[in-house]
């Protein structure tokens, strides 16, 4: 008996590190099943919270039409009438939003040149806005009418943004036009990376910045797309004189002729805040 228990332990001696070798691969492979269905679902996620407004339109599944008025349009200056639909029925139809917390959600629009403003999702929600797809005031043949700032000419199509009951002088509201995307986002997603945890003394220039510059210019990859990227591969700082950038920002058409970056409409001392958040973040830069 003893000798067969004896010859029973042998055969088993090579099959522990065997099971246990099986038992790591199993938990291993779990593990990163796990973590592929945990990268699977934020992408579907994210794609939930996406409107393609041109895709949407192609399908007609914009909504009810109806006709809205505005009393002094900001972008066209005087009073306006456009064939919208109902920007809140509009999202509600296509993202469940009983699912998110509107006081830490925003709403981000995609602009076909590269505009990318945002608002608070909550602030949205209660302005009572419309998805303009047509100027009623446009010449006969046109949909839009022409769009002319600091002597350039765009165009508002296809989508507009636009408050019936939101004053035009209330710079907390966004008034994209060119609009073509709308999509949700965490309220600090994006923006926290650029927060200048090293020096908390900039936050003045951080906030101005991303008030007044982040839905054209993009730093480390993240804001607009209408202007040029300021931090990489090279920090505009690095290649400005710093008394120059300071009052291009200030006053850009100072510097050129027919410029497409508007006046900000803040102080040199402000202008020297953000340049000095520009050079922490040019020590900063995103990793390649």
């Amino acid at each position: 008996m003893q000798r067969l228990y004896d010859k029973i332990e042998k055969m088993n001696k090579p099959i522990i590190p065997i099971l246990i070798s099986c038992f790591f691969i199993f938990s291993f492979l779990s593990c990163n099943q796990k973590k592929e269905q945990k990268v699977e679902t934020t992408i579907i996620a994210q794609a939930e919270m996406k409107l393609d407004l041109l895709d949407l339109q192609q399908k007609n599944k914009l909504g009810k039409d109806t006709m809205v008025t505005i009393a002094n349009d900001p972008v066209y200056h005087k009073a306006k009438k456009y064939k919208a639909v109902n920007a809140i029925v509009l999202i509600k139809n296509e993202i469940d939003i009983t699912k998110i917390d509107p006081k830490n959600t925003k709403i981000v629009f995609e602009c076909i040149d590269g505009y990318k403003p945002e608002m608070p999702l909550d602030l949205f929600l209660n302005a009572k806005p419309y998805l303009a797809f047509e100027d009623v005031d446009a010449l006969k043949g046109a949909q839009w009418e022409p769009i002319t700032k600091n002597e350039n000419e765009m165009n508002a199509a296809p989508f507009y943004i636009v408050y019936p009951s939101v004053s035009e002088k209330d710079s907390h509201y966004k008034w994209p036009y060119n609009l073509v995307k709308i999509y949700l986002e965490p309220l600090n997603q994006s923006t926290k990376e650029l927060f200048p945890t090293k020096n908390k003394a900039l936050e003045s220039g951080y906030t101005l910045f991303t008030n007044k510059c982040l839905t054209c210019h993009a730093i480390n990859g993240i804001g607009g797309t209408m202007g040029p990227e300021l931090n990489f591969p090279k920090s505009v700082t690095e290649y400005w004189k710093e008394n120059e950038l300071v009052d291009y920002i200030v006053n850009p058409a100072s510097f050129r002729n027919k410029v497409k970056m508007p006046t900000p409409g803040i102080s040199k001392q402000q202008s020297q805040e953000i340049v000095d958040y520009l050079k922490y973040m040019s020590e900063n830069k995103k990793k390649s």
